[in-house]
């Protein structure tokens, strides 16, 4: 029955009445009434064959069985579909239900098989994995037991350097503590020597002023003499300009006057640039500021150094002048507290000088820090034993090449300066210690008039009632030095200590 079986197979009976099939569909349309009818008798003869190769398998499958084998199938299935014709439909089931009955089930036939071999291939991988990851365990498991043989080793190793580690700790905190106890001790003679550093310094400069001094007693300081202003006293001056504190507070001061034109200068001009576009006016306000912050500072100085000499009259004793003790107490407690007022006597000044104008929506309080610098720059210049200045500046005056120096954008062969950027720096003897900048054009007027200011302006709640207007005659070179400007204008020349 198995090789019956196995040669309907090789022949492949069915797949050629499949091909044949198809064919026909394909060629139905095309072919005529009796060739279609040919074709449906050939698939005819091919299916009875097939059938009767079918009914002899039965046959042999049956036999195989016994005298009763598929005897419940053949009564079940086969008789009831014999007595209908084979194909015939019945009552619940057409013909072509059948054959799509007959498709799914070899579909489904078809899937389980692939489903069964698929399952088949997977359980084989997955044994391979098995057996793979059973190796795998198997070396770890030899390299746990290696590694847990090699940590008992280390352990009893360790145990023995634990012991031997606990006694070397001890010897090194033993010799940390020593070696704090030592550092403390250096640490005391350190500072016994700075202190003994700190009283040598000092013992050298007293030595050095006590040379000064023999130098002064023994005729050998001719040259003070001669510099000395009318107003100080010849042993006030000597004092002063061999006292340690002008020379170093001197040397600073200039250095933070220069850096305020290098640095702060540019800062404050920057702040003006975003509310005024125009750069000689902005050059103006900050000149300005500079000779407000300076009036003011001097003059809150002077009432600073009247009150000082007033307290100091009622206690004063020793061989030491009245002007030398105001001189040290200044030295001393000198410093700058109440800057917040001076400000905003700069800040008033400014809002009614004649020279400036500014728009009406921007105050010049902007430039509240850069006026706060140059009014404790003022203070220590004044509170100095010989008191720094600077120089006396008005628009349309000669150009002086010994305290000035033109800008980028002069006209070098203008003898008038149209203004200032920034002031000459002097010392109590009028010598020239840091040079100032001006702009020199052809044409500047010899006078300072005054700019016409905004209607805004004048209607804005700060503004003040604008200045007489100065004659132009007493702004003239020939004129201007016998002149005494208004007290409080920033014109004014102010008489230093």
């Amino acid at each position: 029955m198995a090789e019956s079986l196995r040669r309907l197979v090789k022949t492949g009976s069915f797949s050629l009445l499949q091909e044949k099939l198809e064919r026909w569909n394909d060629s139905y349309l095309v072919n005529t009434s009796d060739q279609n009818v040919n074709r449906c008798c050939d698939l005819i003869e091919l299916t009875s064959r097939l059938q009767g190769q079918l009914f002899m398998l039965l046959n042999l499958t049956s036999a195989e069985g016994g005298t009763y084998g598929g005897c419940d199938s053949l009564k079940n299935r086969l008789l009831p579909w014999l007595s209908q014709g084979f194909a015939a439909s019945t009552k619940s089931v057409t013909s072509d239900t059948s054959l799509s009955i007959m498709a799914d089930a070899a579909d489904k036939e078809r899937q389980l098989v692939e489903v069964q071999d698929d399952y088949e291939r997977q359980l084989e991988h997955l044994e391979q994995d098995l057996n793979t990851s059973r190796g795998v365990a198997d070396e770890l498991r030899i390299e746990l037991d290696d590694t847990r043989a090699r940590l008992n080793d280390e352990r009893q190793v360790s145990v023995g350097e634990a012991l031997i580690s606990a006694d070397e700790a001890n010897l090194l905190r033993e010799k940390i503590s020593s070696m704090e106890d030592e550092l403390l001790e250096y640490k005391t003679r350190q500072g016994t020597l700075q202190d003994y550093e700190v009283e040598t310094r000092r013992l050298r400069d007293d030595v050095l002023s006590l040379r000064e001094e023999k130098a002064i007693l023994t005729g050998r300081t001719e040259y003070l003499n001669t510099s000395l202003p009318a107003s100080t006293s010849p042993r006030l001056a000597k004092s002063a300009s061999n006292d340690v504190v002008q020379r170093i507070r001197q040397a600073h001061l200039v250095t933070r006057f220069s850096d305020m034109f290098a640095r702060d200068r540019m800062d404050a001009m920057d702040i003006l640039r975003n509310h005024c576009d125009d750069h000689e006016l902005n050059q103006k306000i900050v000149f300005t500021c500079v000779q407000e912050a300076f009036h003011a500072a001097r003059k809150a100085f002077r009432q600073y150094r009247t009150k000082v000499r007033s307290t100091l009259t009622l206690t004063h004793v020793g061989p030491d002048t009245l002007e030398e003790s105001v001189q040290q107490y200044i030295n001393k407690n000198g410093q700058l507290l109440d800057v917040h007022s001076i400000v905003q006597d700069v800040l008033l000044a400014m809002n009614t000088h004649p020279t400036i104008a500014f728009p009406a929506e921007v105050d010049f309080r902007v430039l509240t820090l850069f006026i706060r610098e140059l009014v404790k720059v003022s203070w220590s210049m004044s509170a100095l034993p010989l008191p720094l200045d600077i120089a006396t500046a008005r628009m349309g005056e000669l150009y002086d090449e010994n305290r000035y120096r033109r800008s980028y954008d002069s006209e070098y062969s203008a003898p008038l300066v149209a203004h200032y950027i920034w002031p000459a720096l002097l010392d109590s003897n009028n010598r020239v210690l840091l040079k100032g900048e001006a702009v020199t054009r052809r044409g500047a007027s010899m006078g300072s008039p005054r700019r016409s200011r905004s209607p805004s302006r004048a209607m804005s709640p700060r503004s003040r009632s604008p200045s007489p207007r100065r004659m132009d005659g007493a702004f003239s070179p020939s004129v201007s030095r016998g002149y005494s400007p208004r007290p409080g204008s920033a014109a004014s020349s102010f008489t230093s200590y």
